[in-house]
């Protein structure tokens, strides 16, 4: 969960200003399986798997970057 959370911080970096301030970011818990990341006018929509392989260490399902002209999956099932 911690990778994905340094993943999805550098690249709000990589889309965003040099000058913006990190603070200014969000995490909403939507429900028990969605959490929107919400950094400077960039948005992440992370749903996560109901059911997890113990095999498989990655519990996430599929990823939306969400601005406010577009929106993206960045992965899919």
């Amino acid at each position: 969960m911690k990778i994905i959370l340094i993943c999805l911080l550098s690249l709000t970096a990589m889309f965003a200003d040099n000058t913006i301030n990190m603070k200014k970011c969000e995490v909403l818990e939507i429900s028990q399986y969605t959490r929107l990341f919400s950094c400077h006018k960039v948005d992440y929509l992370v749903e996560y798997k109901i059911e997890v392989d113990l095999r498989e260490s990655d519990s996430i399902k599929k990823i939306t970057i969400i601005t406010p002209t577009s929106q993206q999956v960045i992965r899919g099932n």
